[in-house]
């Protein structure tokens, strides 16, 4: 008698579904380089282009100490001045969503800092 196992095994290939890696529910990895200088990034730098599902990896280096904030996703990351930092999350929500850099010692009441880049999250 074969077990279901077996059973399973036989029908899927009828069904048109077909063995995957292990490694296949992985998500792809992107990965974008943010370079902070004088509170701005260069233009190749502005729109960051991600598909749903994909792990995002921010690598980011300012001259100036400060937060970048990614609004939707609410991730921030806090930098000395010189260093370096990576943000790493899921996109999991599609649109377009504001970087934004909020200069340590600037002082103001609007929380909204100028626009620094922005994320773009596709659908599969």
């Amino acid at each position: 008698m074969r077990t279901v196992m077996h059973l399973l095994c036989a029908l899927l290939p009828v069904c048109g579904f077909a063995k995957l890696p292990a490694h296949a529910a992985e998500a792809p990895v992107r990965t974008f380089e943010l370079t902070i200088t004088a509170n701005a990034v260069p233009a190749d730098q502005r729109v960051l282009r991600a598909v749903r599902g994909e792990r995002v990896t921010l690598r980011i280096a300012s001259d100036t100490a400060g937060e970048l904030h990614i609004h939707g996703y609410r991730q921030e990351a806090r930098l000395a001045a010189g260093g370096a930092t990576e943000l790493a999350f899921v996109a999991r929500a599609t649109g377009r969503y504001r970087i934004e850099w909020h200069a340590a010692g600037r002082g103001g009441g609007d929380h909204h800092g100028p626009g620094l880049a922005t994320l773009e999250v596709r659908p599969q």
